[in-house]
């Protein structure tokens, strides 16, 4: 497996270059040349689900499949309920490249596609974000909004209140370590923790409508990056019509979240003009994942992973 510097990935430096990555290639028309067939996945009857996300990108001679295990219940003594792998191949010659953790891919992901939507649609001055849920995805979620906004105070709220008190103390220890130290407000509601903010970011597993205040202010941006399906989600219905939805890619976004996502934009119009006047709407980024995004992600890993060196 391909060797990476986690710390050095991790940082906001490196969440800022693949941001920068991804609009590159939706501004050069790279994205709309790769080959990105629906996601495939298979479920067995423990519930058990085995899932396939390929892409092929002739700009940048690489095919990658991202793999992966979801449990349908955690195993004793084993851990993770997920488990992920990235194949990598070269395009022209077919040879295999490596494969990256696919965790790792997954993470970098989430955090640099959230940085890119930010940066175009929530406002210039925003410095008051909120963050529902407390897990790995709440964590990329700071990260990528802090990535291209100055920050003053963060909120956080989550239903396990050791959890987010242990989120809210990361937070501060990364803020801090980055030299932009943030005021960190662990909240007793999801009510307390929405009103009035600049960007709130959903990051839960909730099947049914978080408790979003209503009070949103008109110019909010929503990242909502917690898992969906047709049945189910995070924000209302009646805040997404209310709404200038973005997403990776309507096709998917249709077949995995639902007809309430039919009238919405696809990423590369953060690249167009049509993007213009974002930041003074109310805009959700509602996130159901694409491959293309892996495939960029995969790559600039790769270009800015040293090759290692033998004695």
């Amino acid at each position: 497996m391909t060797a990476l510097d986690t710390t050095r990935t991790s940082s906001v430096w490196f969440v800022r270059s693949l941001a920068k990555a991804m609009r590159d290639a939706l501004s050069a028309g790279s994205v709309t040349r790769m080959l990105v067939p629906p996601r495939e996945t298979v479920e067995d009857a423990a519930g058990t689900k085995f899932i396939s996300m390929p892409a092929v990108s002739p700009d940048h001679d690489l095919y990658v499949n991202k793999v992966a295990t979801i449990l349908a219940s955690p195993v004793p003594g084993r851990g993770a309920t997920v488990t992920a792998l990235v194949p990598m191949f070269s395009v022209s010659t077919g040879r295999h490249l490596g494969t990256l953790d696919g965790a790792t891919v997954t993470n970098l992901k989430c955090a640099a596609v959230t940085a890119l939507v930010t940066d175009r649609c929530a406002a210039p001055d925003s410095r008051v974000l909120a963050i529902f849920g407390s897990g790995v995805q709440a964590r990329q979620q700071f990260l990528g909004v802090s990535a291209v906004r100055e920050l003053a105070e963060v909120r956080v709220w989550s239903r396990d209140r050791t959890r987010t008190e242990a989120f809210a103390r990361d937070i501060r220890t990364l803020s801090a370590a980055a030299g932009a130290p943030v005021d960190v407000v662990v909240c007793d509601s999801a009510e307390q923790a929405g009103r009035g903010v600049d960007i709130l970011s959903t990051a839960t597993t909730s099947a049914t409508p978080l408790p979003v205040p209503s009070e949103l202010p008109a110019h909010v941006h929503i990242n909502c990056m917690g898992a969906h399906t047709t049945e189910s989600r995070e924000l209302p219905a009646g805040l997404l019509r209310a709404s200038v939805v973005v997403v990776e890619d309507l096709g998917t976004a249709i077949a995995e979240a639902g007809a309430s996502h039919a009238h919405a934009l696809e990423l590369d119009v953060l690249v167009s003009p049509a993007s213009a006047g974002f930041a003074r709407r109310r805009t959700v980024f509602a996130s159901t994942g694409c491959a293309y995004l892996d495939l960029i992600t995969c790559a600039h890993l790769v270009s800015h992973t040293p090759t290692p060196t033998h004695a």
